[in-house]
């Protein structure tokens, strides 16, 4: 059974990358109370007639992340000219704060505002926000010859691996399977210093170092809030009998047998030494999963001093105001044209921080086969088949999708062969978020204005040698059971930020006592549903 899921899963992964992988030669890839949410998207908007007249005018409610493009009322206003005798339908995007977005989202469900499309993910409250029946199931525009632009571009496989308790909750938007970290560093500053290209942490830090020494004023490694220094300082060996559970608050490690049939331990930071003990080495020390922590507060001197109120580091690095940033890497050409615009001179280069990625090694990354990024369509919309049939025809032509993931072809960008596009002294003007909207692994086209080392990670991180896949692949937290307690849990944004950015070098006494607070709200209740459900789910044969 556990073979058959894992060809399963390898299939999908090649069903996916094949077609892109054929086009793109051998170095280049792309870039409350809900009710029935069965029922909940019956439009109250006409969507086709017999006669073929385009439907009644109808405006639908987005909400995405980031910063809204510069020109993006330009594009809109070009989808609706091409589309006012068949959509008739127009866009209003709600773009908010990433550091605001989870939350703002959250409040309009539970005060049941109409929102007709949104974005969320795995790693935001997806799991959750269906558990709590916030979202509306999509299986009926899926495979189906009325949706012919979704039909083809989602296959049946795809889909499977990113449903949720047996549904699909979400348009799953992604252009591979993972998106490498790196650190973006200047390479005119590293060069002006006299260093060989970073290749490892020794050398990262000796950069910052001599940043913090020669320009004055400069951040030497800007860093976002909530973010941190993320994976860095990590480990890098396989986790095949350990899952970090996603979709609920605090976030579980779950250990499970060798034969992987039972779960063995859940622990979450700053557990007491008891709950480590029955673990076999080394996950038996409490610590062993948290090596960033102290890494971080040893590099925190080179981090910017409001961090905690920092939002968008990147802006600090594209401004020439800092040194480093950590990110990943398909942005990596906008990023270098942005800068250059800014700083005349100025050029970048990337440290994938990851020594099995950086080297390119198979099976270097876990994956379980999902999306990283998600649409959803609340249950408070009346428009779900309208909105549905915005992103059919957003999926049902090259044309059509180049429109919103590039913006106006020969003004904002430029075609390079068949699948490769170019930017354009007008490219900044339309950088809008793909990754939130419109990423396919077969439509998403190719930047050319990448280096060639960029490419070839690209095309590293496309192969499906490159991964290796992770236990309880298709378990999704069902959070309804713990709801309340999950509810309680907030504290943990509060001491969070402090570990990720390095700030508490008393981290672990800290965590220790985030930890007694968490107890006193519900904690273990929390695990032990965590444990309940993994276990329920081996225990049908999943893996």
């Amino acid at each position: 059974m556990k073979q058959m899921r894992k060809g399963m899963f390898m299939l999908l992964l090649v069903t996916m990358m094949v077609t892109l992988l054929a086009a793109c030669g051998s170095n280049n890839v792309s870039n409350g109370n809900a009710g029935d949410t069965k029922n909940a998207g019956a439009d109250s908007t006409q969507t086709s007639n017999e006669a073929g007249k385009a439907p009644d005018p109808a405006t639908l409610k987005l909400m995405l992340f980031g910063d809204k493009p510069i020109e993006l009322d330009k594009v809109l206003t070009e989808f609706e000219n091409r589309t006012k005798d068949t959509l008739n339908t127009k866009l209003d995007i709600e773009f908010n704060p990433f550091a605001d977005h989870k939350q703002k989202l959250n409040l309009k469900m539970t005060a049941g505002e109409v929102v007709d499309a949104a974005f969320d993910a795995p790693w935001g409250s997806l799991n959750q926000n269906v558990s709590l029946g916030y979202y509306q199931e999509l299986d009926k525009y899926f495979n189906n010859d009325e949706y012919p632009g979704l039909k083809k571009a989602f296959s049946e496989e795809f889909l499977n691996a990113n449903k949720i308790n047996g549904h699909i909750y979400s348009i799953p938007m992604t252009n591979a399977f993972y998106d490498i970290e790196v650190v973006y560093i200047r390479k005119d500053l590293r060069e002006k210093f006299g260093m060989q290209p970073v290749q490892s942490y020794d050398d990262l830090k000796t950069y910052l170092e001599k940043v913090q020494q020669s320009e004055k004023g400069m951040i030497p490694f800007a860093l976002k809030n909530d973010r941190g220094f993320f994976k860095m300082f990590g480990h890098e060996e396989k986790l095949t009998n350990v899952k970090m559970i996603s979709g609920v608050s605090p976030a579980f490690n779950v250990f499970l047998s060798d034969d992987g049939k039972k779960v063995i331990g859940a622990t979450t930071l700053g557990d007491s030494a008891d709950k480590f003990a029955s673990l076999p080495t080394p996950y038996n020390d409490p610590y062993y999963m948290y090596p960033q922590y102290d890494k971080a507060v040893e590099w925190n001197k080179f981090v910017q001093k409001d961090v905690l109120s920092e939002k968008d580091p990147g802006a600090l690095f594209v401004a020439g105001k800092s040194a480093a940033n950590e990110a990943t890497i398909n942005a990596t050409a906008q990023v270098r044209q942005k800068l250059q615009a800014a700083v005349p001179g100025a050029d970048i280069e990337l440290f994938v921080y990851n020594s099995k990625m950086r080297n390119m090694e198979q099976g270097a990354i876990g994956t379980d086969y999902k999306a990283w990024n998600d649409i959803v369509i609340p249950v408070t919309s009346k428009n779900a088949d309208r909105t549905m049939k915005f992103f059919d025809w957003l999926f049902s032509s090259q044309e059509n999708h180049d429109l919103f993931e590039n913006g106006i072809e020969g003004e904002h960008w430029t075609k390079d062969g068949d699948r490769n596009y170019k930017m354009t002294d007008k490219t900044t003007n339309y950088l809008f978020p793909g990754y939130e909207f419109t990423w396919s692994p077969t439509m998403s086209r190719i930047n050319s204005d990448n280096d060639a080392e960029t490419l070839k990670l690209l095309d590293y991180q496309s192969k499906p040698d490159t991964y290796y896949q992770q236990p309880l692949t298709g378990f999704v937290f069902n959070a309804e059971p713990v709801k309340t307690e999950i509810a309680k849990m907030s504290t943990i944004s509060t001491y969070e930020p402090l570990f990720k950015n390095g700030l508490d070098k008393d981290w672990k006494g800290s965590a220790a006592k985030m930890n007694k607070e968490l107890e006193s709200l519900g904690l273990e209740k929390i695990r032990q549903e965590v444990i309940n459900q993994v276990q329920a789910f081996l225990d049908n044969s999943g893996k």
